[in-house]
């Protein structure tokens, strides 16, 4: 599969099989969150990799998922991830723009785990008190996005929709996620609303 194709196909998933992720690819996935590009290059994030199940178990709590499906769309026992990619920013790095590097280094990272068949869930919301105590992290380090990681226990699956932006289960119970006709958002030359 193609890089396009992969990126088309690529949807949050919440739901994951217990397979363990073999630990070189947990390395080659935070790989590419550090080669990502950066602001000035100013390289103000760290990664922090989380596989151990008692430490896994008092993150998951502290996070939200689905907001619009809560709680019904939660994993349930036996679904939940099986890795955590917590990214964290150095506030001694003064970066106006740490917010687009977490989100450049997240996208490279989700990208790479789908393309060795890794499924992920970029998680904002969250408790940021809770790993900030779970891993006596200094004052100056802030979690700032947890990604979980999972081999994938549903599929969801994207459909072109202007009337909503709330993903929902279809008839079928698969999640379903709308997305807005490119026609819609994408202008050559010129912007002009429909």
């Amino acid at each position: 599969m193609n890089v396009y194709e992969l990126i088309k196909s690529r949807r949050t998933v919440r739901h994951f099989t217990q397979k363990p992720i073999p630990d070189d690819l947990l390395t080659r996935i935070v790989d590419t969150g550090r080669l990502a590009p950066c602001g000035a290059n100013l390289q103000p994030l760290r990664f922090l990799v989380v596989t151990d199940n008692e430490l896994k178990a008092k993150i998951f709590p502290s996070l939200k998922w689905a907001a619009y499906l809560r709680p019904d769309h939660d994993p349930a026992p036996g679904q939940e991830p099986t890795a955590y990619i917590i990214l964290l920013a150095d506030e001694r790095v003064n970066s106006p723009i740490v917010r687009t590097d977490m989100g450049i280094a997240a996208a490279n990272m989700t990208i790479t785990a789908l393309a060795e068949g890794v499924a992920s869930c970029m998680l904002l919301a969250f408790n940021p008190k809770v790993i900030t105590e779970l891993f006596n992290l200094p004052e100056y380090i802030k979690p700032s996005l947890v990604l979980a990681l999972g081999y994938p226990d549903e599929t969801p699956v994207s459909v072109e929709r202007s009337d909503t932006v709330k993903y929902y289960k279809n008839d079928q119970g698969v999640l379903t996620v709308p997305k807005k006709p490119l026609a819609e958002v994408m202008f050559i030359n010129a912007y002009q609303e429909s």
